[in-house]
Formats: C-alpha cells, sequence, structure tokens
C-alpha cells in the first residue's frame, strides 16, 4: 500500500463524508424541533439527485452553459425538495404526533417507499451518468490528484454548515427553532408557534437532502435506490457525532467517510461495514454520540 493511495482515500473520506453530515444535519434540525426523524431522508437525496440530473441535461441539450444548468437545476430541487419536506411534516408527522404516536416512524417509511416508486416509475430502475459543471478536470498536485468536483464539494459542505450555524444562532427564525427545542411550552407563551417552526424545520430538512442530492449525483451513479444507503449512512453519523449537536456531526461524517474508505483499501466488501462498525464502537463507550449532551438518569 503506497502514501498515494492513503492520501487518496483520506480525501475521497473527507468528500463523501462531508455529503454524509450534510444529510444529517435534515436529522438533527427536525429532531431538535419535533423530536421526530424523516426516515425517509435518504429517497428525498435520492429525489434531489434525479431532478437535478434531469434538469440539468435539459438545460445544456437545449444550449445552455453547464453552469447555468447546475445552478437552475439546484434552485429546483430547493423549491421542490423544501415542498416535499413541508408536505411530509402535514401528512405524515403531525396528524400521528398530535395522538402521542410513533406511528410517524412507520409513516415516514411508507413515505419513502412511495418516493422511491415513483422515481422507478419515472427515471426506471437503471442508474444514470450524472456530469459535473467541472466536468473531468482534475487538480494535479504531483502525488495527489483531485477532481475539481471533489473541491466543490467540500467547501460546499463547509459554507452550508456556517450558513446554517449562522441561521440558527443568529437570525430570528434561527432563535426560535432553538427556543422551541429548549422548551416549547415557554416558547408558545413568548409568542412562537410550535407548528410553523415543526413546518419550517422539515422545509429544511428537506432542502439540505436536496442539495446533498445535487451534490453527491456526479459521484455516484443516481438512481431509484441510492438513496437507501445515503439516508443510512447520514443517520449514522447523525448517532455518531450526537444528534443535537451540528458540529458533532459535521466531525462524524468527515470521520466515517475517512474510515470506510480506508477499509476500501483493505478490502471494498468492508466499506458498508465500516459505518456501523464505527457505530458499535463509539455507542459501546458513548452511548450519546461523540459530541451529544451527557444526561444522568435517577432511578
Amino acid at each position: 500500500m503506497e502514501l498515494t493511495d492513503i492520501l487518496k482515500a483520506i480525501i475521497n473520506g473527507l468528500v463523501y463524508g462531508s455529503v454524509y453530515a450534510i444529510i444529517a444535519q435534515g436529522y438533527y434540525i427536525t429532531f431538535i424541533t419535533t423530536k421526530t426523524l424523516n426516515f425517509g431522508q435518504g429517497d428525498f437525496v435520492m429525489l434531489g439527485s434525479l431532478i437535478g440530473l434531469s434538469t440539468f441535461m435539459t438545460i445544456t441539450a437545449t444550449g445552455g452553459g453547464v453552469w447555468i444548468a447546475f445552478i437552475a437545476s439546484l434552485l429546483l430541487v430547493i423549491v421542490i425538495l423544501g415542498i416535499c419536506g413541508w408536505g411530509l411534516e402535514q401528512v405524515a408527522i403531525r396528524p400521528l404526533k398530535s395522538w402521542h404516536s410513533i406511528g410517524w416512524i412507520l409513516s415516514t417509511v411508507a413515505v419513502s417507499m412511495i418516493v422511491r416508486n415513483v422515481a422507478m416509475l419515472i427515471w426506471g430502475r437503471d442508474v444514470l451518468m450524472a456530469p459535473s459543471p467541472f466536468g473531468r478536470a482534475i487538480l494535479d498536485l504531483g502525488i495527489l490528484k483531485i477532481r475539481y468536483h471533489d473541491i466543490f464539494v467540500l467547501v460546499s459542505a463547509a459554507v452550508i454548515m456556517l450558513l446554517l450555524y449562522v441561521f440558527l444562532k443568529k437570525s430570528l427564525f434561527g432563535k426560535a427553532l432553538e427556543a422551541v427545542a429548549f422548551n416549547r411550552e415557554a416558547a408558545s407563551l413568548m409568542g412562537i408557534n410550535p407548528r410553523l417552526m415543526a413546518s419550517i424545520a422539515f422545509i429544511i430538512a428537506g432542502i439540505l437532502a436536496g442539495v446533498g442530492g445535487v451534490l453527491v449525483g456526479p459521484m455516484v451513479h443516481p438512481g431509484a435506490f441510492i438513496g437507501l444507503f445515503l439516508g443510512l449512512k447520514a443517520f449514522a453519523v447523525a448517532i455518531i457525532g450526537g444528534i443535537e449537536n451540528p458540529r458533532g456531526i459535521f466531525i462524524g461524517g468527515l470521520l466515517l467517510g475517512v474510515l470506510e474508505n480506508l477499509f476500501t483499501l483493505y478490502s471494498t466488501s468492508m466499506k458498508e461495514a465500516a459505518a456501523f462498525f464505527l457505530i458499535l464502537v463509539i455507542l459501546a463507550v458513548l452511548p450519546q454520540g461523540l459530541f451529544g449532551k451527557r444526561v444522568k438518569e435517577k432511578f
């Protein structure tokens, strides 16, 4: 095993891990606001990837530039997946949550299966090729070659995390979301509408899933079934980092991405097991995740 192979695995791991972290932030923002999760988040990623691909190909086929096509596809995905997130909260979460039921778990799984089957009807079962606006351009650093798209994904992930942090900490809506997460009843007494905040949380989660799908599209072969492993790995990242800690989730995503790519150097079949191996090891020592809140229970 050469140093170049290890460096390449680490870079690839950071790139994929940053995408996992973006998707996992959707779990974080819905959990802190409503204590619920969208277990169809991975299929929302898949939907964003395929919608982005179709829009990109349609615009470039009619003579549009690649960057115009990319920006247009990104904007369209943001709108559609934001609406999907809102619709999921309205149909699959709110009716069951109001009855203090955990049926929302199965309802979100049901929605994901519907989304997956609709995707198969529209795009078929075969995997597709998603082009990058950078094409096949590669940055040659001598001992290491990095695709420009990979650099773009890393930078985009960092910017998204920064924007999300600023939104939660500095904006009125972000502070209202955190207030609802901290104490729903007290926030309501202060004039904050918890139902509106829940809808906003799921809209943001849908948008994050869609953006993640657009970014990851050129890195994988988009198809109706890619959401399954992306959703599972994003959920693993949320657990590893601590589902109530956005910075922990980001670090957990990078850690998982690097680990699974290093596993690939020894055996490609071990790559998919890396996420769950890491979960078992971390949760055995830190049940709340690497950066989760430590809670002492009294019996």
